[in-house]
Formats: structure tokens, sequence, C-alpha cells
């Protein structure tokens, strides 16, 4: 087996409770409050924005031009759709970069950031893109999941869970060839490293099934500073 089908057989799990979560079944249900989705929206925006940095630093440490021309076509990408979705976000949204920075980051998003963010200090593609990879994939698999479930006529906001078609999918979509770099860059490393790659992988899936919680509860940092200076415990659960 290799390291990205271990990988996807240790994640199943936290696919089949991303799918359960009611912030999920909200998506296709429209249940969902404006508060809710808004709270969704300016938190994942500035997590996108973030992983700008993430697939700059996959860039700078490709072991091969074949990855770095891979990273920079995804890069492309990504700056093409924060572009493309923040100019149909309502005005109360920030819609620059500069204002954007100042949206404050809520306590799950900066947990997930700086997860992400501690794998460029390894300077290694086998470290960094799996904390990235996981994201792309459980999106993927949510969009097929949601698009065969029964859902609303007029849903308002149809887009959710949907990435790039063909950019995406496929033998030559991004995250096949994602795991084949994993896989080609496994085959030098030791279990140890291994197994620190798989570890990343499945705390991104946890950490998305959290963001979705955060995003259906608005939890916040006044959240958890109540919670802990009153000693009501914590609000995640």
């Amino acid at each position: 087996m290799s390291l990205s089908q271990d990988m996807l057989f240790e994640a199943e799990p936290y696919l089949v409770a991303n799918e359960k979560h009611p912030f999920v079944r909200g998506i296709i249900h429209a249940t969902l409050t404006p508060e809710q989705l808004q709270y969704y929206d300016e938190q994942d925006i500035a997590f996108e924005y973030n992983e700008v940095g993430i697939i700059n630093a996959l860039i700078d440490n490709s072991t091969t031009t074949e990855q770095a021309l891979l990273f920079h076509k995804r890069q492309n990408l990504q700056l093409t759709m924060l572009r493309d979705w923040l100019h149909r976000e309502p005005e109360s949204m920030p819609h620059n970069w500069e204002t954007l920075k100042q949206t404050p980051i809520q306590p799950i998003n900066q947990l997930y950031r700086q997860h992400m963010a501690a794998t460029i200090q390894t300077h290694s593609v086998l470290q960094i893109l799996p904390s990235f990879a996981a994201g792309e994939w459980m999106y993927i698999e949510l969009g097929k999941f949601v698009s065969k479930q029964a859902r609303v006529e007029k849903e308002p906001f149809q887009s959710f869970l949907t990435m790039g078609g063909d950019d995406f999918l496929g033998p030559n979509g991004f995250i096949q060839q994602f795991f084949n770099i994993i896989d080609y860059e496994a085959k030098s490393a030791t279990p140890r490293e291994q197994e620190q790659a798989k570890q990343t992988f499945l705390k991104s899936c946890l950490l998305e099934w959290y963001f979705w919680d955060a995003a259906y509860k608005q939890i916040n940092w006044d959240d958890w500073q109540n919670a802990a200076l009153n000693g009501k415990g914590g609000p995640l659960l």
C-alpha cells in the first residue's frame, strides 16, 4: 500500500464525520442562517489567503521542476478563485487583500492555519503538501457526496462545496497529482517521516470538521475567554 493509499484509508472515518456534520447537512437542506454563512465566508476567505503562503512554500521547496510548475499552476487558480469569490460577496465583506487581513481570525481558523504553517519550517514537500492536500481532498469528496443528495430547488448557496471540475478530478487533476507527489517523496523518506506526513494529513481532515463546527456555532474568542474565566468548560463540543 502506498503512503497516499494509507492516508486515504485512515481518513475515511473523518470523511464520514464531515458528511454528517449539521453545517454540511444545512448546506444540503438550506437551513443555515445568514449569520452562520457569513461567519463561514469570512473565516474561509481568510483561510484561503493563508493557503497562498502554503502553496508558495511548496513551490520554494519543490524537488523537481514538474512539481514547481504544478504548484505554480495551483497558485494561479487559487488567486483567481479568491478574486472571483470576493467579487460576488455582499458589501459587508472585505473586498481587497488589505481589509481582508484585518478580519478577526477566530480560534479554529487560527489553529488550522498554525497547523499548516508549522510544516513550512520542515522545508519538505512530503511534510507540507499533506497539510494542504487533505482539505482539497475533503472538499472534493464532500462535493461528490452533496451532489448525490436531494437538495432544495431554490438554494441560496448552491456553489458551496464545489471545486473546479476537471482541474481537480481525474488522473490528471490536482488531487491525484498531489498524491502522486506524496508517494514519490515517500520513497526516499524514513518510516518516521512517512508517519509524520500521514498524521499531518489526518489532522487537517479533523480540523476541517472543526471548521464546520465553528461556523455552525459561530465560535469566537469571546466564547473561549468566557468558558475559561467562568470555568464552564470549552465551547467546542
